[in-house]
C-alpha cells in the first residue's frame, strides 16, 4: 500500500490516524463483533476488516517504490512432540497464526517477540531462539501494510501441550500441529511462508534453549 492520499502533517505529527481504505477519510472507528475485528468509517459509512492505521509507536516506513512497511517479530512454539502451536486469528488476515505481532519503537524484536508470546499464549519466557530476518512482500495485516520485516524465533514449550493455552483476545481456537500437518491447514500466507522458509530450523531434534 502505498501512502500517498495521506495529507503531509499526518506523517510526522506524532497522533494516531486511522484511515478508510475506501474514502481516505480519518474516522474509523474499530470493533469486535462476532468474534472479528472490523471497523466502521464515520464518514462514509464503509464496513471493512482493514484500514491504514499510522501509529508513531509502531515501527514503520515507506521503501523507495513508495511501499508501507511494518515490523513483525513472531515467534514458533515446539513442544516435546515436535508439533508448533497455532491458533485463529480474530482479525484480518484471518486464519491460522503463530504468536506475533508488529514491532514497537520502543523495543528491539527479541523484546517485542517476548511480549507478543505473553500478551497471545499467556507464556511468559524470555528463551527464544532466533532463525531469521525476512522481508515478506504480500504480507497484509489490518493495519494497512501489505508488506512486512519478519524477525523470527523459536522456543520450547514451557508446559504440556495438551493443557489449555490462555490466548489473549487476537485469537482463539489453540492447536497444535507439525510444519507438514500445518501446511494442510488454513495458515495465513504470510506463515505459511515462514513455515517454508524455516523448515530445517522446525524439525529439529532437541528442545531449544
Amino acid at each position: 500500500m502505498r501512502l500517498d492520499f495521506v495529507a503531509p502533517h499526518a506523517l510526522r505529527d506524532g497522533s494516531v490516524h486511522h484511515y478508510c481504505l475506501r474514502c481516505h477519510g480519518d474516522a474509523v472507528e474499530w470493533r469486535t463483533e462476532g468474534g472479528r475485528r472490523t471497523c466502521v468509517c464515520h464518514a462514509c459509512g464503509e464496513v471493512a476488516e482493514r484500514a491504514l492505521v499510522l501509529d508513531p509507536a509502531v515501527r514503520w516506513w515507506t521503501d523507495s517504490a513508495g511501499e508501507y512497511w511494518h515490523e513483525t517479530a513472531g515467534v514458533f512454539v515446539r513442544d516435546s512432540q515436535g508439533r508448533l502451536l497455532f491458533f485463529d486469528r480474530t482479525a484480518y488476515p484471518f486464519g491460522l497464526t503463530i504468536p506475533a505481532g508488529h514491532v514497537e519503537c520502543r523495543e528491539n524484536p527479541d523484546g517485542a517477540a517476548v511480549r507478543e508470546l505473553r500478551e497471545e499464549t499467556g507464556i511468559a519466557t524470555e528463551r527464544l531462539e532466533r532463525l531469521t530476518r525476512v522481508p515478506v512482500p504480500g504480507d497484509g495485516c489490518r493495519r494497512g501494510a501489505d508488506a512486512h520485516l519478519w524477525h523470527v524465533f523459536r522456543t520450547a514449550a514451557p508446559v504440556e501441550a495438551d493443557l489449555p493455552v490462555e490466548l489473549g483476545p487476537e485469537g482463539t481456537t489453540a492447536v497444535w500441529l507439525t510444519p507438514d500437518e500445518a501446511l494442510d491447514h488454513p495458515v495465513i500466507p504470510a506463515v505459511r511462508q515462514l513455515l517454508h522458509t524455516c523448515r530445517d530450523d522446525l524439525a529439529f531434534s532437541r528442545t531449544a534453549g
